[in-house]
């Protein structure tokens, strides 16, 4: 049990040094890796693999240390869509993606009533 208690204690703290994005609330990568530590310790998922999570711990610590990002730094700033990174987060921002959606609510309610009145019609 103090194998399993100390792995999770230094995932969390590992994980407490990756900063929460508050523009991606419920789709952020650390809050998933965080609910899914400790739904892990909850259901003593960490007792049972501790090879398993000493492993998770080794990754999740590259990923907050930017480790592979640093080695292999971007040449270029844009992506595959011809966006910068600062453009990408944007777009991925809680705040855009609901903009859209309510265009396109906008677009298929129209549609929607405009096939309906010529149902009507005929």
């Amino acid at each position: 049990m103090a194998a399993a208690t100390g792995c999770f204690k230094r995932i969390l703290d590992v994980l407490d040094k990756w900063p929460v994005d508050k523009a991606r609330t419920g789709r952020d990568l650390g809050e998933f890796l965080r609910k899914n530590v400790n739904k892990a310790y909850m259901t003593n998922q960490f007792e049972a693999n501790i090879k398993y999570w000493d492993k998770q711990y080794l990754f999740i610590q590259k990923l907050v240390n930017n480790e592979v990002a640093n080695k292999y730094p971007r040449l270029i700033s844009s992506s595959a869509t011809g966006l910068t990174r600062e453009q990408c987060e944007i777009a991925l921002s809680n705040d855009f993606l609901e903009e859209l959606k309510k265009e396109d609510e906008g677009y298929f309610k129209g549609l929607y009533y405009r096939i309906k009145d010529k149902l009507r019609k005929n």
